[in-house]
Order: structure tokens, then C-alpha cells, then sequence
């Protein structure tokens, strides 16, 4: 459809409008880490007038900021191993076979998207500590994973309904079983997919911040969303040039991330909800 001058300018000027809306938080937060405190304070948006790396100094040196980093990747990189390690097998049973509960099934996967995690707090909480997971990183890597699961499976689903089962059938003639066929031949060609699952995973884990605040307490276990939440100066006091250096470092694995991943996660979006 075709529009007309007119709608042309507004719909850019809408766009534009949303995309200033968008970027500008980022440049703020870029501003001040390279501002002064006292800059900050005085001018709270404003170009920097000395630049200064003083902040991410007293990240690096003055807090803990290396181990909350690796408390997220690590986290991070787990819960993807875990939830494709999951995802497939059961996105693969779900599109090839037959079996009783099917549908109660796909439907019970659809119901854990449609209520809040909130609810279940109390219970995660109770259930975690019956067995020994509250201040673990497993714990948490368990939580993430139970949160990127069903859309995972759902996605998956959708790119092993597009493989021709015939594959599967002439690699069993030739002696493979379903896992075999499934490692060996879907896996392969279903790598949009596993990747678009990679990055939603990941991201849903690094940026995940009210279970890893009731689940890790531990201060040598805190991820960065924890961390920043409590990125404070002396008497409760924000700082916030330090505060919107760490802000800034963190977004920058995930920024990177995202970047590299979007052509995989835009065609496996639109793959699994197609084929």
C-alpha cells in the first residue's frame, strides 16, 4: 500500500519521535559516565563540560562489579545451555509424535506465559529452599530456564514442523533412532532457530531482576541488575556517575549480543510462527 506525501511525513516524524524516545535514556547514561558527580548534579542533562573516566575507575577498583559480571554471564550462558538442552527434544516431541496429553499439554505451555511470575514468589521461594537452591547460582539458573522454556518449545515446534519428516524416515532406514535423527539431521538445519532460542534465553536471563533478588541474597552472588539496584554511595546516597558507568558496561554485553544475533532471531521468530 502505497501512501500519500502527507502520511509518509507523518508516519517518519512518528518514527523519529519514538526512536528519540528510545535512544535517549542510553545517551544519557552514556553522558553521565563521563561526567563528574558534581556536573551531574548541577546540570543533570547537559554535554560534559571535562570529560573524565574517573567513574569507571571506581567501578573497577571500588566495587564488586567484576564478580556480579560473572555472576550474570555465567548464569546467563547456563540457562541457554539448559533450556536448549530442554527446548529441543521437547519442541521435537511435539511436532513429530502423537501422544495422550498433547493438547493439555501445548495449552498448559501457552497459560505459563499468560500469568505474572510475581505470584509465584512465595512458592518458588519455599519450594528452593526445601531444597537447598536459595544463594546457589543453580537456583537461578533453574528459575531462568523454567521462565524461557515454553516459548523456546513453541519456537522450536514451529521450525521442526517445516522439515519434511522424510529426512528423519531415510536416516532411520539407514539405521538411526529419533535422538539419533534428531542430533544428526534436524539440529543442523533448524540453526536460526536453536540461535533465536540462544538469544532470547540469554537476554531474558541477564536482564531478569526480582528472582535473582529473592533467590540470591548472597552479596558474592548478586547479578548486575542486583548490583545496580544497590549501587549506592555513603548515607543511602545515589551516585550516579558511577552508577551509569556499571549501567553502561553491563548493557554492552547484551547490546553486542543482540546485534550479532538479530538476523537469527528475527528469522527464527518469523520461521517458527509460519512453518
Amino acid at each position: 500500500m502505497r501512501l500519500s506525501p502527507t502520511k509518509r511525513v507523518l508516519v517518519n516524524l512518528v518514527a523519529l519521535v519514538y526512536i528519540v524516545v528510545l535512544v535517549f535514556p542510553v545517551v544519557l547514561m552514556f553522558l553521565n559516565a563521563i561526567r563528574t558527580e558534581a556536573e551531574i548534579i548541577q546540570f543533570p542533562v547537559a554535554l560534559p563540560h571535562v570529560v573524565t573516566t574517573e567513574n569507571f575507575v571506581e567501578i573497577f577498583r571500588e566495587s564488586s562489579f567484576m564478580d556480579n559480571l560473572w555472576n550474570s554471564f555465567s548464569v546467563s550462558a547456563l540457562t541457554v545451555c539448559l533450556t536448549i538442552i530442554v527446548a529441543a527434544p521437547a519442541g521435537y516431541a511435539m511436532s513429530r509424535f502423537r501422544f495422550r496429553g498433547k493438547r493439555l499439554f501445548s495449552a498448559w505451555l501457552l497459560a505459563t506465559q499468560a500469568f505474572p511470575g510475581i505470584i509465584m514468589v512465595l512458592g518458588v521461594f519455599m519450594l528452593f529452599r526445601t531444597y537447598g537452591l536459595l544463594n546457589t547460582r543453580l537456583g537461578l539458573v533453574i528459575m531462568h530456564t523454567s521462565f524461557s522454556v515454553p516459548f523456546s518449545v513453541w519456537l522450536l515446534k514451529g521450525y521442526f514442523d517445516g522439515i519434511p519428516a522424510a529426512l528423519e524416515e531415510a536416516a532411520m532406514i539407514d539405521g538411526c533412532t529419533h535422538l539419533a535423527a534428531l542430533v544428526r539431521i534436524i539440529l543442523p538445519l533448524s540453526v536460526p532457530g536453536l540461535l533465536a532460542v540462544a538469544t532470547f534465553s540469554f537476554l531474558l536471563s541477564w536482564n531478569e531482576f526480582f528472582f535473582s533478588l529473592v533467590i540470591n541474597r548472597a552479596e558474592r552472588l548478586l547479578t548486575l541488575p542486583v548490583f545496580l539496584s544497590r549501587f549506592l554511595g555513603v548515607g543511602g546516597m545515589v551516585r550516579w556517575g558511577p552508577l551509569s558507568a556499571a549501567a553502561l558496561l553491563a548493557t554492552i554485553p547484551a547490546l553486542v549480543l543482540f546485534m550479532l544475533g538479530q538476523r537469527y532471531l528475527v528469522s527464527g521468530l518469523t520461521g517458527g510462527a509460519i512453518k
